[in-house]
């Protein structure tokens, strides 16, 4: 393997034929962080801005067959997980990170789309749980996610403390519970890291709503720490470039209101 080949981030995620979520947000962004990006997709979904109209599930051995070849010459710095949508596909995938030299993913447990739509096949959320959270580097549910993993109601920045408190007991070394959807002035998120606690803290941008948001961050933290960034800076810059990304949107929005 040449030291010149430059360093990839690996994405298992879902695909979004609008290009707003999922395995191409996930590439996108990595490019913006320099990094080459690979992808394994587990999920064919049928969507646009209105919403998710279905999907067609990968088989375990399919996002397997699609991940084996990558292992081989190529230097993964990183690696986010997105939507695994059956009880199969999230095992296969945490017994891929436990029996390769694959880094620990940054796991985006996701649940639901933005509209409602259920992503997840209930029986897979055990298994994400018991077999894949423990082996992440860092968990980044939003408020739905994390009330759903934590069985508790979120409603205040202490709550989003002890439901990340919750999480880690999970096995995973890191949380980062994103309230972007916590009723309040400010858009609190707050990274427990083995009981580091950080809380970030953003004034709210009216008017934008960025698709992908969470994707886009996860693989925007994944690049970080492929580029040699601690967690925290990795996180920090995330939420930089997701902002000012939520920014351009909201500008967009004002000028289409002109």
């Amino acid at each position: 393997m040449s030291l010149l080949q430059p360093a990839s981030a690996l994405t298992i995620a879902g695909f979004d034929p609008s290009g707003g979520a999922g395995v191409l947000a996930d590439m996108r962004t990595f490019a913006e962080f320099g990094l080459q990006g690979l992808a394994a997709i587990t999920s064919i979904t049928f969507q646009n801005s209105a919403g998710v109209f279905g999907a067609a599930h990968q088989s375990s051995e399919v996002v397997r067959a699609q991940v084996e070849p990558l292992l081989v010459g190529m230097r993964i710095a990183s690696a986010k997980t997105g939507l695994l949508p059956t009880r199969e596909v999230v095992s296969e995938v945490a017994r891929l990170f436990r029996e390769s030299e694959l880094p620990a993913p940054v796991v985006d447990p996701v649940l639901w789309s933005s509209s409602g739509h259920r992503l997840m096949e209930a029986d897979a959320l055990a298994v994400l749980v018991k077999e894949l959270i423990p082996l992440a580097q860092l968990v980044t549910p939003n408020i739905s996610e994390a009330e759903t993993l934590t069985g508790t109601t979120i409603t205040s920045e202490a709550d989003m403390r002890h439901a990340a408190i919750a999480i880690r007991e999970l096995g995973a070394v890191a949380v980062l519970i994103k309230g972007g959807h916590l009723v309040a002035e400010e858009a609190i998120d707050v990274l427990d890291d083995n009981g580091q606690v950080t809380v970030f803290r953003e004034r709210r941008i009216s008017g934008a709503n960025l698709r992908g948001s969470g994707c886009i961050l996860s693989a925007a933290i994944a690049a970080g720490l492929g580029n040699g960034l601690s967690l925290e800076n990795s996180v920090d810059e995330a939420k930089s470039f997701v902002l000012e990304a939520i920014r351009k949107v909201a500008w967009a929005s004002s000028e289409s209101n002109l």
